[in-house]
């Protein structure tokens, strides 16, 4: 069990922790007793400092025994590292799925921000304890640059069971076509979800909201007798409906209930 640990800005009561990757939820907050690894916080540093764009194009300089290139998280290892925001846990080691530390947390605040100003309170026997998710997303939303990313809800409309084309890293949102490469974004179809993003790249994910998305006001762009093709922000999606009476030009809302279906109405 952890230790009740209070911060200056936060009072989270720690529960415990598991290994348990976070897939288990369906709305609210994400991480609240799981905790964030290496790599995820090496992803939320890296983009701190680069665009996605600078992360890919990046000359590989780390050379850690225990990442390699086909990995997810390596880019934003390397990205942090050049950045000079985190190290090895030795020379020939990153640990990219082991769990940050608070004492590594604290370190790597103290980087993102610039300062020490930022402190983590927590008992000092407690420092090789993992930090939960969500307490490190509090922490950063503290020290991150906002003049690069920002806290925002956004909708999210299609993922790749929607529409292939979108593969594993994408989603179709309300920013538009939105990277995000969380080990499952089937999680979040249809829902509202509170992010921290970085143009159209999704940061880390907060929360997933109770309400469920609607689409306003969107244009029939292709529609057969027993579905429609509707234009979204950045992409299409397709609904199917038995005795379909749109037609193309028309303007719909589409309304999800709890339970995962939809109604098509008109505007």
């Amino acid at each position: 069990m952890f230790r009740k640990i209070l911060f200056v800005f936060i009072i989270i009561a720690l529960t415990g922790c598991t290994d348990a990757k976070k897939t288990s939820y369906v709305t609210g907050p994400i991480g609240e007793n799981e905790p964030v690894t290496r790599a995820e916080a090496s992803k939320m540093a890296a983009l701190n400092r680069y665009t996605m764009s600078e992360i890919n194009s990046m000359d590989r300089s780390i050379s850690f025994e225990d990442t390699s290139i086909d990995k997810w998280y390596d880019k934003y290892i390397n990205a942090a590292y050049t950045a000079g925001f985190i190290a090895g846990t030795d020379e020939k080691h990153f640990e990219p799925e082991a769990y940050l530390t608070l004492r590594q947390a604290q370190f790597l605040i103290n980087k993102i921000k610039g300062n020490d100003k930022l402190k983590l309170q927590y008992d000092e026997r407690d420092r090789d304890k993992p930090i939960p998710y969500s307490v490190w997303v509090a922490a950063f939303e503290r020290s991150m640059d906002t003049s690069k990313l920002k806290t925002d809800n956004i909708s999210v409309y299609a993922t790749k069971d929607e529409n292939r084309a979108l593969g594993n890293d994408y989603m179709l949102t309300s920013l538009g076509l939105t990277y995000s490469d969380d080990t499952d974004n089937t999680l979040y179809r249809n829902k509202n979800i509170s992010a921290v993003i970085r143009d159209n790249v999704i940061v880390a994910v907060k929360a997933v909201n109770e309400s469920m998305a609607v689409y306003d006001n969107v244009e029939v762009t292709d529609r057969n007798d027993n579905s429609i093709t509707v234009r979204l922000s950045g992409g299409t999606r397709k609904f199917s409906l038995e005795n379909n009476s749109f037609n193309v030009g028309d303007r719909v809302n589409i309304i999800f209930n709890t339970d995962g279906t939809y109604e098509v109405r008109s505007t």
